[in-house]
């Protein structure tokens, strides 16, 4: 029986992408539903899900790079911050729709820098596996984010159900 020493610290697991979707809707519930009740959240959060959380994830992937989960989190935290102390927020009708503007916009003006340094990191991670000998890497967190909004905007959606017109006479046919 192997003895456990007491110097031994477990490694840090990466983040799953099922842990950052819920950790990143939690900080934008926390930040922009605190004050609003359970069924509007449950209702905007499927766009915040696919139009907010999970489009950078597509946007990187789209360019062929990735980014560690952390930074991930931290780009996007940073601009829900920026929006919270710098948006318009006293105008906002449609918060989903709102978040999802900003986000999209920050990247057109900061998303160059973000693609160069994933860029710089890729090409970083496979020198490092080259020289370790490994032809297999762990399954990448923003990718399968970006594979999991593809499968969302597959989804059709569902049409609100429309009911039978009563009619006095009987159907012809």
């Amino acid at each position: 029986m192997p003895r456990k020493s007491k110097f031994l610290v477990p490694r840090p697991q990466q983040q799953t992408p099922a842990e950052i979707v819920n950790d990143l809707l939690a900080a934008i519930r926390n930040q922009f539903y605190a004050d609003v009740p359970t069924k509007k959240w449950a209702q905007d959060s499927a766009f915040i899900r696919r139009n907010v959380v999970l489009w950078p994830a597509s946007w990187l992937n789209n360019r062929g790079v990735t980014l560690p989960p952390a930074r991930y989190k931290e780009i996007i935290l940073g601009v829900l911050n920026e929006v919270k102390i710098h948006g318009r927020t006293a105008v906002v009708k449609y918060w989903p729709g709102y978040l999802k503007h900003c986000l999209q916009e920050h990247f057109k003006h900061q998303g160059e820098r973000y693609y160069d340094e994933a860029k710089a990191l890729r090409a970083s991670i496979e020198t490092a596996l080259q020289m370790a000998g490994s032809a297999t890497a762990k399954v990448d967190p923003i990718t399968a984010m970006a594979e999991a909004r593809r499968d969302l905007l597959k989804q059709p959606r569902r049409a609100p159900s429309k009911p039978k017109k009563q009619t006095s006479q009987p159907e012809l046919f």
